[in-house]
């Protein structure tokens, strides 16, 4: 067998995959003889078979009834009735090994990885970047961010971390689920358009669906996944939540943990909030004056600082081109609500 250094060799070996579900009597009997020969890598091998269990947990309602629909045609009417009802996702991995082991192996990528194999690319403020990837994605990415394609991209994974803000149109391979990674939410598509936001200094991660379906994985919250409707948005918090959205359902699992909201329309042409930026356009409806700034200073590449207490919890509804001029920005939201602001520095305006 080959030398197994940590918890990530295990998890990216399919026959360890096949072990720990119990799938292969071959593979079973190898990691017995395994432990017998290694009895050192005992501690390690459990450490594995545990995180395999936790990744496994958040996959589970998001793979069950598509595993379902695979595994009833090969069932007779009489097998199907003494499947229990219960969603045990071991009833279904038999139908789709390959593509839930993948699944796995690439959220433990986007979750751990630590490698400088990885292809980055990235946006300084006021700039953006079409980008096609090696399966036909196409993303746009927004002022001020980075995107990691993982190493393997496209053969063993279509794995990708997002910081900052991406539209994505993700082409379609079933048998190799796309998965992106924020430090908030991780999210798993098949061939979808979508738009995430998931910056540094933002207290919330949003992730947007406009065509087809996603699932959203909370990192760090015992919440189930969530599963996205076309026009349907997650904000998730990372702190305490902060969203200005609508709330669509009445009764949530965990209302500190994440928001389901609808997205926004902002005019005539319901033209939508959450993909503006790709129009070259600032929208904002009933959003604070502290997050309109963090914007700016990703459009404008400035910094804006407060110097009254209160004034950047004020609230805009306003829309704006690319090709205005921070000043005609900044007039146009001082007659909305009085405050006044001044250059400070070269880049820096202070608002008081």
């Amino acid at each position: 067998m080959k030398q197994y250094h940590s918890i990530h060799d295990f998890l990216m070996d399919e026959s360890f995959f096949r072990y720990v579900i119990k799938e292969e009597p071959l593979d079973i009997k190898q990691w017995e003889d395994f432990l017998r020969q290694y009895p050192e890598q005992a501690e390690m091998v459990q450490s594995a078979k545990n995180e395999l269990w936790n990744i496994q947990a958040a996959l589970t309602e998001i793979d069950a009834e598509e595993n379902y629909r695979k595994l009833k045609p090969m069932l007779s009417d009489g097998a199907l009735k003494e499947l229990p009802k219960r969603r045990n996702w071991l009833y279904y991995a038999a139908a789709s090994i390959v593509v839930l082991f993948i699944s796995i192996a690439s959220l433990w990528i986007l979750m751990n990885n630590d490698t400088n194999n990885d292809t980055v690319y990235a946006t300084q403020p006021s700039q953006r970047k079409t980008i096609t990837l090696a399966d036909g994605t196409l993303i746009k990415l927004n002022a001020d961010s980075k995107l990691e394609v993982m190493d393997g991209f496209g053969k063993t994974n279509r794995a990708i971390k997002l910081t900052g803000e991406a539209y994505m149109e993700v082409a379609k391979n079933p048998e190799l689920p796309f998965t992106i990674g924020t430090n908030t939410i991780a999210v798993r598509v098949l061939g979808t358009t979508l738009n995430i936001r998931a910056y540094a200094n933002e207290d919330h991660a949003e992730a947007s669906l406009l065509e087809g379906s996603a699932e959203v994985i909370l990192k760090n919250k015992d919440v189930a996944p969530i599963r996205l409707k076309p026009m349907d948005k997650v904000v998730a918090s990372v702190g305490e939540l902060s969203s200005n959205s609508k709330d669509i359902h009445a009764t949530m699992p965990d209302s500190t943990a994440y928001k389901l909201a609808s997205m926004t329309h902002y005019d005539s042409k319901q033209r939508l909030v959450e993909t503006s930026w790709t129009e070259q356009k600032l929208v904002f409806v009933n959003e604070p004056l502290s997050s309109i700034a963090k914007s700016l200073e990703r459009w404008y590449n400035i910094k804006i600082e407060f110097d009254t207490p209160g004034i950047k919890d004020r609230k805009y509804t306003a829309a704006f081109d690319e090709s205005e001029e921070l000043q005609s920005v900044l007039e146009s939201l001082k007659a909305s609500m009085s405050f006044h602001y001044k250059k400070t520095g070269p880049r820096t305006i202070s608002i008081n």
